[in-house]
């Protein structure tokens, strides 16, 4: 329940800074709007991730050099959409990085190791 919340909230956030950055545009640009939308989304639920159950510490979900790159990957991604300014190739540049944060959270265990 949690990270739901957290999903929300940064899927919000982020959204509200697109919007405040950028403008939408649903109606010139609506492969660009989709992408942003998309990598922003795929940015807040590899972050949400992060947020620990009930009883487990922060720092679990932390550790290793997999939490490092998984973190970087997803700031870059959010990064990258939020500046993309309507250029598609951009935005879909944005939408790799926060899917493969995305993916690498889902797919990679907690204790990591070297499997990164």
């Amino acid at each position: 329940m949690r990270r739901r919340v957290a999903f929300g909230v940064l899927l919000a956030a982020l959204v509200l800074l697109a919007t405040v950055t950028q403008g939408w545009a649903f109606t010139t640009a609506p492969l660009w709007s989709f992408l942003v939308l998309a990598a922003l989304a795929a940015a807040a639920a590899a972050t949400s991730s992060f947020v620990p159950s009930s009883g487990e510490g922060l720092l679990a979900r932390l550790r290793g050099s997999c939490a490092v790159v998984d973190v970087a990957a997803t700031v870059a991604g959010a990064g990258v959409a939020l500046t993309s300014a309507r250029d598609g190739g951009t935005a879909s540049l944005a939408l790799v990085l926060a899917g493969f944060a995305l993916v690498r959270r889902l797919t990679t265990p907690q204790g990591c190791g070297p499997a990164c």
